[in-house]
């Protein structure tokens, strides 16, 4: 049982500090002036990351298709550097009561020569399967005018093939490799 609460405590708060995700939302779009930003060609394009199933993806619509466990990670990145991410986490509590969270964002990406990239969310709602539907917070966002808040950074990030598949790879500091395969 503690084991099992650990569990989902750790997902829950992984899904409140990540900063995106799907559902039949679409992330806000008043973010404002953002300019263009330097995004590496290679990362133009959809980026999928999950946990628990190899076949799940977001649709047009940011609906997560795809197994009903687990976590995943969706970017859209355009070339002038804007995008969306859309973030999803569902666990079981005990037997079949399940709990759903899902972040969406609209934001912008930035990507350097020494495999860095970074994303600032600027709008975005945060939904769960309890009825929670709100606006992302203020310390849920990067915000433009002060250069501070959210930002999800990517280190020893390498685009390379893996199954015949394009997808770029970012290594963590404690050497966990997460792979994100692009979709379109």
């Amino acid at each position: 049982m503690k084991h099992n609460l650990f569990i989902i405590c750790t997902l829950l708060t992984m899904a409140a500090t990540a900063g995106c995700s799907k559902s039949k939302s679409k992330p806000g779009t008043d973010t404002g002036d953002i300019g263009t930003h330097y995004v590496d060609p290679q990362l133009v394009g959809t980026w999928l990351w999950t946990e628990g199933s190899d076949g799940a993806y977001y649709n047009n619509d940011g609906v997560y298709q795809g197994a009903a466990y687990g976590l995943a990670t969706q970017y859209k990145i355009n070339a002038d550097g804007s995008g969306t991410c859309f973030n999803h986490v569902y666990s079981t509590i005990g037997g079949s009561t399940g709990f759903e969270v899902n972040i969406s964002s609209r934001g912008f990406f930035e990507s350097d020569d020494k495999g860095h990239l970074g994303y600032f969310p600027l709008s975005g709602t945060y939904k769960t399967s309890e009825g929670t539907n709100r606006s992302l917070r203020p310390d849920e966002l990067y915000n433009l005018k002060t250069g501070e808040g959210k930002v999800t950074l990517y280190q020893k990030l390498v685009v390379t093939e893996q199954g015949g598949r394009t997808c770029f790879q970012v290594t963590s500091s404690d050497n966990i490799t997460d792979t994100y395969f692009k979709v379109n």
